[in-house]
């Protein structure tokens, strides 16, 4: 990571520690990669100093003298900062991990965690590797788009389907595609789905899109699907969606018009989907998997109902929140929680896939786990039709970017 800052050096980082030899060796650490830093020892400085500087780097001691570390978190998401945070603490590394858990829950950036005494050159190590910045998400962010905008887009053809490859993860054989859409707008430019599907959502316009979608991604599936029958493909469903019952006519037509067969649809939801009108969600997700289209619960793990969501509702799948898999390495207890979820699948019968695989060493750790299927950028990032197709006929689709 480039660290920004208004002084020519490599960043900035804030140290917080009610203890001044900490303060200085972790100075000393930043200073030797070109980081300016300066040192908090309460929380009523720290508070002052984030609320006063953008901050690139918070070094921050869990343990403080009258208050614990973990009270900065919410100054630093209410700073609206970016920092990225490095937890030291004497206390062990579960208490570290879920202070690790909470900050990421905020919406803050996390690059590790460190016991004390503090080894120098782990931290050092933290520093050179601090994860990249991303502008965070904002919810206001679509907020002035005129949904006649988008409106003319789904008309227009402008709202275009990218595909992203799921591979077994012992064989690295492609076993289906996800579809992932894109609106190429002449006015906006590149709009992200993150945007234009909460603007549908409130303009009324995601059942238009959806059937948009899903008759685009229908009709350039099938040859793939006729050359290689055991591929299946998977579309995002809206939880507003899920209170419409027309829902499950319209999609069978749209399959009776593709050629497409049920069983290669797989509709994914995610568990918090059905926790509006229930009712509706199981009749409607229930005649779906009756007219034989698979179910994938997405997400699966971070929300209050999982469990009961499998004892209700007919899913066929059940997709490892890439939260998990993100910190599998790092965190011990993701893995444990993993090798849980892949029990449970394998005792209820259901397939299983890992998402957002970025790395060779969290695929193998994930195939030790007895995950059978993942999906990632390690394999291949959302390709557009045309890539994929080269690629199936190569018979090297994993190879390249888009």
């Amino acid at each position: 990571m480039a660290l920004a800052s208004s002084e020519d050096s490599a960043g900035r980082l804030l140290v917080v520690d009610d203890e001044a030899v900490p303060r200085l060796i972790v100075a000393r650490a930043a200073a030797t990669l070109g980081i300016a830093s300066d040192g908090a020892a309460s929380l009523a400085e720290a508070v002052a100093r984030v609320q006063a500087v953008a901050y690139d780097v918070v070094v921050l001691d869990l343990g403080l003298r009258d208050h614990d570390g973990i009270e900065l978190l919410r100054s630093l998401r209410q700073a609206g900062s970016d920092a990225v945070l490095v937890f030291v603490s004497g206390f062990d590394e579960r208490v570290r991990q879920a202070a690790a858990r909470l900050a990421a829950a905020l919406g803050l950036r996390v690059a590790g965690t460190l016991g004390k005494p503090l080894l120098v050159e782990r931290l050092v190590a933290l520093l050179r590797a601090l994860p990249e910045r991303t502008r965070a998400r904002n919810a206001e962010d679509g907020a002035e788009i005129d949904p006649a905008l988008l409106e003319a887009g789904i008309e227009g053809d402008e709202i275009v389907c990218l595909f992203q490859p799921k591979v077994t993860l012992r064989e690295r054989r492609l076993v289906g595609v996800e579809v992932l859409t894109r609106w190429r707008s002449p006015v906006l430019g590149l709009v992200r789905p993150d945007l234009f599907i909460p603007l549908a959502e409130r303009a009324g316009l995601i059942d238009r899109l959806t059937q948009h979608v899903m008759t685009q991604a229908l009709a350039l599936f099938r040859p793939w699907h006729a050359e290689r029958p055991e591929l299946t493909l998977a579309i995002n469903l809206s939880p507003v969606s899920l209170t419409d019952l027309s829902l499950p006519e319209r999609i069978c037509n749209a399959l009776a018009e593709s050629g497409v067969p049920a069983a290669a649809l797989v509709l994914e939801v995610t568990e918090g989907a059905v926790m509006g009108d229930h009712v509706a969600a199981a009749d409607i997700l229930t005649r779906l998997r009756i007219r034989g289209i698979k179910l994938s619960i997405d997400d699966f793990g971070t929300g209050h109902s999982s469990l009961l969501s499998l004892l209700h509702l007919p899913f066929s799948e059940l997709k490892i929140d890439q939260r998990f898999v993100a910190t599998c390495l790092h965190d011990p207890e993701a893995p444990k929680i993993i090798r849980a979820i892949v029990s449970l699948a394998r005792e209820l019968g259901l397939q299983l896939v890992a998402e957002g695989i970025e790395t060779e060493p969290v695929a193998e750790l994930l195939t030790r786990l007895g995950c059978p299927v993942g999906q990632g950028y390690l394999f291949a990032p959302p390709l557009s039709h045309a890539v994929l197709a080269g690629r199936l006929r190569a018979a090297a689709w994993a190879e390249g970017v888009a």
